[in-house]
Order: C-alpha cells, then sequence, then structure tokens
C-alpha cells in the first residue's frame, strides 16, 4: 500500500473556538429490535434517566429533560429508519441525583471500570466498550489521527484534555494487563507532539508514534498493519474521551463533538451536540449554505457518504458534514490504470471484485474497509466504494 496525500483547499480552515447546540427543542432516542420501553406517553423523565433497555441490561439514555410525547420513525445514518421516542426538551438539565467527580479515576479496579461501562452502557461505533475492555491483548493501540481531512473533531478533544486522556489511557493499559500502549497521531501536529513528549514522562507505558499526515492512516485497520502483532485492539481517541466522561462521574455519555466544514458553508467549525438531536436543527441555527448548490457528504467526502438530506439524528455513529459547491462529474469506462489496487490498503483489486454471475465476492465484501481511496483515485469516477461493499451490482 502506498499512502496518498489528499488535495486541500487551504480556504477551509477551522474556527478556533468550539462551538455548541445543547438546547434543541426535541430529542430523539432510537428504541432498537430487542429494546423495551421504560417510559410512558407524557411522563416527564430526567437527564439521564434509562429510556429503554433490552434483555442484556444495555440502555438507552435520555440526553435532557423533559416530557415523552411518544414514538415517531426518525432516519438514522446507518441505519434508516427507527422507531424512535420524542423527548420535548424543557431547557433545565433536571437530573435526579448529581455525582460528584472521582479525584483519581486511576484507583479503579478492573473490575469497577467494566461495572461502570457496563452500567452506562457505553458504546462506540456500534461496540460497547465493556466487551473491547474486559478482552485480552498484548497491544492497546490508540488513534489519534483524524480520518478526514477537513474534520478537526480529535483536535478538539486533544485541545484542553490531554492529562486526562492520558490518565484514562494509562488506566486501560493497567485493567487490560497491556504489554504495549501506542498513541499515534500525524507528524505534523508539532504542538501536539510537543505537549505529549512533555507529558508522557508521567506515563512511562505509553509509546508515542507518528504517522505521515496522508490517508488512510486514519482508519483503525491500517494503523494496525503499521504498528501492531496479534492481539491488539484498536481504541479511537474520540473513545477513550468518551470512557473519561463516564467514569469521570459514573454517568451516561449524552454529548458528543461533530464537524461542520466545507467550501460551500460557513461558519466552519467544531460544535458539542446532544446525542439524539436531529441534524438539520443544529445546522440551521448556527450555519449557512454559501451556494445555491452543494454536495453534503455525511462523514466526509471519503469514508462517507453523498446524502440529500440533514435530515439525519446524531447518535455515535455521525462524525460531521462536508458541505462542498456541486460539481458534475462524469462516469467514463474503466481504463485499467490499476491505481485502484496499487493504493488499496487492504490488497484488494476492484477490477476482479465480481464473479461469474455478477455478484461481488465475498473476500471483497468482508475484506473492503470503506475507506475510499479507489473513489478518490479513480480517474474514471467510477464508484468503487459502491462496488466493493456489495451495495451495486453488475
Amino acid at each position: 500500500m502506498q499512502e496518498v496525500t489528499i488535495k486541500k483547499d487551504s480556504s477551509i480552515k477551522l474556527e478556533d473556538q468550539m462551538f455548541e447546540f445543547l438546547n434543541p427543542k426535541f430529542i430523539f432516542v432510537p428504541i432498537r429490535k430487542g429494546f423495551k420501553l421504560k417510559v410512558r406517553d407524557n411522563e416527564y423523565v430526567y437527564k439521564n434517566d434509562i429510556i429503554a433497555m433490552d434483555s442484556h441490561g444495555h440502555a438507552m439514555y435520555s440526553s435532557v429533560s423533559g416530557r415523552v410525547l411518544g414514538l415517531k420513525e426518525m432516519p438514522f445514518y446507518k441505519e434508516g429508519m427507527i422507531s424512535s421516542l420524542v423527548v420535548e426538551n424543557d431547557f433545565k438539565e433536571s437530573i435526579r441525583v448529581r455525582k460528584s467527580a472521582k479525584k483519581y479515576i486511576n484507583s479503579y479496579t478492573k473490575k469497577e471500570l467494566l461495572r461502570v461501562l457496563s452500567d452506562t452502557s457505553l458504546q462506540y461505533k456500534d461496540t460497547y466498550i465493556s466487551e473491547k475492555v474486559s478482552s485480552k491483548c498484548k497491544t492497546i493501540l490508540i488513534n489519534g489521527v483524524e480520518n478526514e481531512p477537513y474534520f478537526g473533531n480529535k483536535s478538539y478533544i486533544f485541545k484542553d484534555n490531554l492529562d486526562e486522556l492520558l490518565e484514562t489511557i494509562d488506566l486501560l493499559g493497567t485493567c487490560m494487563k497491556a504489554s504495549d500502549i501506542l498513541l499515534v497521531v500525524k507528524n505534523n501536529e508539532e504542538k501536539l507532539i510537543g505537549e505529549l513528549v512533555s507529558l508522557l514522562g508521567t506515563y512511562p507505558n505509553i509509546k508515542l508514534k507518528l504517522v505521515n499526515d496522508a490517508y488512510p492512516n486514519g482508519m483503525a485497520e491500517v494503523l494496525k498493519k503499521k504498528f501492531s502483532s496479534d492481539e491488539t485492539i484498536v481504541f479511537d481517541i474520540v473513545e477513550i474521551g468518551l470512557i473519561f466522561e463516564t467514569i469521570k462521574r459514573e454517568i451516561p455519555v449524552t454529548e458528543k463533538v461533530i464537524t461542520i466544514t466545507g467550501d460551500a458553508v460557513n461558519p466552519k467549525g467544531v460544535v458539542k451536540v446532544k446525542l439524539g438531536v436531529l441534524l438539520s436543527e443544529v445546522f440551521v441555527t448556527k450555519f449557512n449554505f454559501t451556494e445555491e448548490q452543494v454536495d453534503v457528504y455525511m462523514n466526509g467526502m471519503l469514508s462517507g457518504n453523498l446524502v440529500n438530506s440533514l435530515k439525519v439524528i446524531v447518535d455515535l455513529n455521525v462524525d460531521g458534514v462536508l458541505v462542498m459547491k456541486h460539481t458534475e462529474q462524469e462516469i467514463e469506462k474503466c481504463i485499467k490504470c490499476g491505481l485502484c489496487s496499487k493504493n488499496c490498503p487492504m490488497g484488494l483489486n476492484p477490477k476482479y471484485v465480481y464473479d461469474h454471475d455478477g455478484r461481488v465476492k465475498k473476500e471483497y465484501y468482508d475484506k473492503c474497509i470503506g475507506c475510499g481511496l479507489c473513489n478518490y483515485l479513480c480517474p474514471s469516477n467510477i464508484d468503487l466504494r459502491k462496488i466493493m461493499n456489495g451495495s451495486d451490482k453488475r
């Protein structure tokens, strides 16, 4: 695999200050298959109250206090329409019991850590974090590399939380009995690298690793191939931030940061929002299109998807939105240049993706990580990523 430097528009720069949108009119809590409601219509719920629970004890929480209005089908980025409980925000942020912050999180035992992660049903990218922490591993790899070129979620998480993040990483290493802890960041993050070097003396088990500012170095599968051996578990730095927020006060996560940027939107920045908020409400309250015709990419242009609506509920699968001036791209016949196979991080060759029946071969569907590098490099503008993930049939 060859690293690819993505051409960036230097005019697309994020605001220095993080925005906040923590007062949505409504939040929508997905009631997925296997979950049973724990509240009734017109019932008053407090922030952090359990809304639904499954037979394994996994819970869904309210990110605001307010009145339950009932169920409504709502769109989610990866899952489509899901029946969701609507909570009308009363803007009071009322909580049943306020818990004091734990002074030293490194005093947690593994049993205590797993209890808190399990009790709060903390997830990241559809995986319960307690399951990862309970696994055995030799190496913990911390992904601190922003994947999408214009996004800044990780930079803002690093910005004012380095001590807390390192403390949490160190705790995970101790609890999981890892032999190595590798923290990976880009080699052009000079300020961050300097701060890390000055702090890592306090955490001798954490080793700093650097990668080029190239794509797709922000993907977990790529970093594992670069640095790790067998029995490696990857945690994203966003995930580490969520773990810290959870165990510091033993409360569920109710907020997250997303990026809204591009050459056809103003302002451009990272914004903290409530989980369950409608993305379009965030957008119309804080941001504006600067062009009549735009292309909107959910989760970025490379590993994300072109969408036709911002009517999507923000959950932990939403990292942000890239809004670009509309461009027309004519799809041409494959010229067999080989760029897609030469640069695929998983060693796949899209030219041979189909079997004799015109279906995507299973090994391609299983191995493709959806980085979108083949699409970016294709001179014929063929949607190879769509083909590789099995959503397009010849």
